[in-house]
């Protein structure tokens, strides 16, 4: 016969309906007679003080370079310099440096020539540059001379590197205009009187900005130009509400800065006479922008005073702040919002709270009630339940028995719930399950930015092993290959990400952080190929195929997080670093190498692993050369990590290595070749064959001029 069960939800609601409907009358009356006034003084408030920041960091932004401008003449290789010379470049440079904001510092002498110092990364990619500029370049010293004739100005840049050393230099002719018929070569009134030009497209820089500029007390005038980049990014960071607009502009209606950066400029003319302008709020397509034009030109609202404006029958609060004044339209910060932004929430909240109430009022007024006792034991019981699926303790199976329906139901359910947990964190990272569990958050469609170390590995030869073998055989053989592999990465805090076959592609710093992601891939990889190894002797007493694996890791920024639809996710990484990783992977044939690190993983990785310089090389899919890395071994293993250890012979050689390496990327192959079949041999070394042959072959058939030791890769 069943054991009577009496429903917790029937007995709670029968015995304090009454009290149930008196509190949540009370709450609700309360908080609608309230809600409306709070919620219209916090968006005030909250308005007031956006506006105030965003006006605080353009003040940050702009005031150090009006000050160095108004005293930086006043230095006295400037001061004296009515020539170009070498004595102001130091002065220049340190602006740079100091002033992350400046992008480039121009003088501009009487006779038309200027000198200018810009960092190399903010120049436009389509600005034609002198062909060639070397690897490391930061800062770019020009000089542009006129022709006393009247022929074209000749161009002498010299490319320095972050030590602010040179490391090259071009002459040639080119086809900039004299710097006396600059904006800001004519706006300068004298020394000591600071100007600001208007917006216009800054040269070689290709965007919009301005130049402050100041005459030398000996004649020619010094201008440095900033952009607005920086400012449009802090106000994307920004979140007053949800439908909050935040931009930057000047008393002339010009639009300096906009939290979505596209919608602060225009683009005009087409081809090569296309130029990029700063946009002008009575031109604006947003009607937002329009409508607070017009206002303020009409002085309906003030900076530093909140004012309501309506859109399309909407109120729209705007608070206005001053930045700075300068020679020039005073600058002004804005922000606007829909008040609904504010007093939905309180209505909605309004609507909730009641069913929050009475949930609240529940299970306060539950624990004091005569049914305490008879729901205490098995909810403390589901209580813990909870928490050990929280920590994912998902081993123990939950046996619980009530009279409660409610409780009973809830325990089985709960125990269903263990048991497809614990079958989801088979095919889910365990982290990530882990981190879902813990803060209760569904899982959503995207991701954020972070860096990461990827790695990427891969059986040597696998298909064609696959083929000679039963289709049974070989998923016994993956299996206990991926068993062994996974377990040992897993170990060393990787998130597996995916099979693909017969690789792995695993990842460090998602979703858990690890501060010292690229050291510990690094020593990943090493312990994995050891286990490789371990393995290849294993099936070999199996009677199966030695599975020869390779390594590919590199570490740089990349989106992680979960793609897919709204009811198939998958948590992984995307970002061209994912498949440069990839690319290490299978550069690992052409050079015989077993695990292949980018530059960018051993600077990560520090000092306690040995890697030897492979090559400079050009993977498809990539922009920019790399630096790859061989990664032999520990510097100093741990006893546990013995293995791990590289032969005294390499270790020896590895000097010598990088000196013979380095001499064939400065073209001096009979010196590398010398260097390398110097360097002591200890068993087959298929990538130190790869550079005898490569050198031989350099040596009987000279490259034209201009050679570069970069190696670019087409394939896969």
């Amino acid at each position: 016969m069943p054991r009577l069960r009496l429903s917790f939800t029937v007995t709670l609601l029968t015995a304090f309906a009454l009290i149930f409907t008196l509190g949540v009358a009370a709450v609700v009356l309360v908080f609608r007679a309230t809600g409306g006034e709070v919620a219209v003084a916090t968006a005030e408030r909250s308005l007031a003080q956006a506006a105030q920041l965003v006006a605080a960091r353009s003040r940050a932004l702009l005031r150090p370079v009006l000050t160095t401008t108004g005293v930086l003449p006043d230095f006295h290789p400037l001061a004296e310099a009515t020539t170009p010379g070498q004595s102001d470049v130091a002065a220049l440079l340190r602006i740079l440096a100091v002033e992350p904001a400046v992008q480039g510092v121009s003088v501009g002498f009487t006779d038309g020539t200027l000198r200018q110092v810009l960092r190399f990364a903010a120049l436009a990619p389509e600005v034609t540059r002198p062909a060639g500029p070397p690897i490391g370049t930061s800062f770019v010293l020009r000089e542009s001379e006129g022709d006393p004739a009247g022929g074209p100005r000749r161009e002498h840049w010299i490319f320095l590197g972050d030590d602010l050393l040179p490391i090259g230099e071009r002459r040639f002719t080119g086809t900039a205009g004299d710097p006396r018929d600059a904006p800001w070569y004519r706006q300068a009134r004298g020394p000591g009187a600071v100007r600001v030009s208007p917006l216009y497209d800054l040269p070689l820089l290709g965007r919009p900005g301005l130049s402050v500029s100041n005459a030398l007390p000996s004649g020619g005038v010094l201008a440095l130009d900033i952009t607005l980049e920086g400012l449009s990014a802090f106000l994307a960071t920004q979140r007053v509400s949800p439908n909050a607009t935040l931009f930057l502009f000047d008393a002339d209606g010009i639009l300096l800065a906009h939290q979505d950066p596209t919608r602060a400029v225009q683009r005009l003319g087409e081809g090569a006479t296309a130029r990029t302008t700063w946009l002008a709020l009575p031109n604006a397509a947003d009607p937002l922008l329009r409508a607070f034009w017009t206002a303020y030109a009409s002085a309906a609202l003030r900076p530093g005073e909140d004012a309501r404006l309506s859109l399309a029958g909407q109120p729209i609060l705007v608070r206005m702040e001053p930045v700075i004044d300068i020679a020039g339209p005073p600058l002004l910060a804005v922000v606007a919002a829909p008040l609904d932004d504010f007093t939905a929430p309180v209505l909605d909240g309004v609507r909730r709270g009641t069913f929050f109430a009475l949930g609240a009022l529940a299970i306060g007024l539950a624990g004091i009630t005569l049914l305490a006792w008879r729901v205490g034991r098995p909810l403390g019981r589901l209580t813990r339940e909870a928490e050990a699926i929280r920590r994912l303790e998902l081993d123990n199976p939950l046996r619980l028995d009530s009279r409660i329906t409610e409780v009973q139901r809830l325990g089985g359910a709960m125990a269903a719930m263990k048991a497809a947990l614990a079958n989801f964190a088979a095919y889910v990272p365990h982290d990530l399950v882990r981190q879902l569990v813990s803060t209760g958050e569904a899982a959503r469609l995207g991701g954020d930015r972070r860096p990461l170390t990827v790695m990427f590995t891969d059986v040597e030869g696998f298909t064609t092993l696959a083929e000679a073998l039963e289709p049974e055989e070989v998923m016994r053989l993956t299996s206990a290959y991926f068993e062994a592999l996974t377990t040992r990465l897993l170990a060393d805090h990787a998130t597996i990400d995916k099979y693909i076959g017969d690789a792995v592609m695993a990842l460090w710093n998602a979703p858990r952080r690890e501060p010292r992601h690229a050291a510990q891939a690094c020593l990943a990889a090493l312990r994995a190929r050891q286990v490789s190894l371990e393995l290849e002797a294993e099936f070999v007493v199996r009677g199966w195929p030695a599975l020869h694996t390779r390594f590919g890791v590199h570490t740089g920024e990349a989106v992680v997080g979960n793609i897919g639809s709204s009811d198939r996710l998958s948590y992984t990484a995307i970002g061209t670093m994912v498949n440069l990783a990839s690319r290490l992977e299978g550069l690992n044939k052409f050079y015989g190498t077993g695990i292949l690190i980018s530059e960018a993983t051993r600077r990560g990785a520090g000092t306690a692993f040995l890697c030897r310089p492979v090559d400079l090389v050009l993977p498809k899919g990539a922009r920019r050369p790399i630096e790859i890395f061989e990664l032999l071994g520990l510097a100093e293993p741990a006893p546990e990590d013995a293995a791990l250890a590289v032969a005294s012979s390499i270790r020896a050689g590895l000097d010598g290595w990088a000196a013979a390496v380095a001499e064939y990327r400065a073209g001096r192959f009979a010196a590398a070749l010398a260097g390398i079949e110097a360097l002591p041999a200890d068993g087959a070394d298929p990538l130190r064959a790869t550079y005898v042959t490569r050198l031989r072959t350099l040596l009987a058939d000279p490259p034209p001029q201009g050679w570069s030791p970069v190696i670019g890769f087409n394939d896969k």
